[in-house]
């Protein structure tokens, strides 16, 4: 008797749902220009309406692909100087869902745009906390010097991680002629 009368705790799921997907595209506006954000908008909600998958940026789309068991070769070694291009670059790799081969960004990414910053390491697997499985990550990414997320857009978390750059949103670039550390913008 008791448990029939307590709510569902799935009933919000929708409105949480609603309400992130708002909360992107006002991130997305602070970001892009109104008209790149409006074509966004479209392109994403005629897919959803119509059941077929479209892409945003210049990626096949991802719904119901399974990508290639193979593993993409790593153009980018650690000590390798790059430059991250800019958030207008990074979104136009993104597909429908916001990501690109898998992988989304997260707004303190926005910060690190147009710097330059030295490869700390590839990532080739990782360990996903919440079950402990290890994941092979077959679409190169690496991870760069003093790029930390700092938590400013998650509350202020004070986690400190490393976050995952795909090549394709980074630009080599030939070693700085003078030592600073990194993520210093050389002019």
């Amino acid at each position: 008797m008791i448990e029939s009368t307590t709510p569902d705790p799935r009933s919000g799921l929708r409105i949480r749902r609603i309400w992130w997907a708002v909360k992107k595209y006002v991130w997305y506006a602070s970001i892009l220009r109104p008209a790149d954000l409006v074509s966004a908008i479209r392109k994403t909600t005629k897919s959803s309406l119509s059941g077929q998958t479209t892409t945003v940026g210049s990626l096949p789309p991802t719904k119901g692909v399974r990508y290639s068991n193979l593993v993409e070769a790593s153009m980018l070694k650690p000590g390798d100087w790059v430059r991250v291009k800019s958030a207008t670059e990074i979104f136009a790799t993104l597909d429908a869902n916001g990501r690109h081969r898998g992988l989304g960004i997260v707004p303190e990414m926005t910060k690190f745009c147009g710097r330059q910053f030295r490869v700390f390491k590839n990532v080739n697997q990782i360990c996903i906390e919440t079950t402990g499985e290890i994941r092979k990550i077959r679409t190169p990414t690496v991870l760069l010097e003093g790029g930390i997320c700092d938590g400013s857009f998650h509350g202020g978390c004070d986690r400190s991680l490393f976050i995952f750059w795909r090549e394709a949103w980074l630009e080599k670039i030939p070693t700085p002629s003078t030592t600073q550390p990194s993520g210093v913008t050389q002019t």
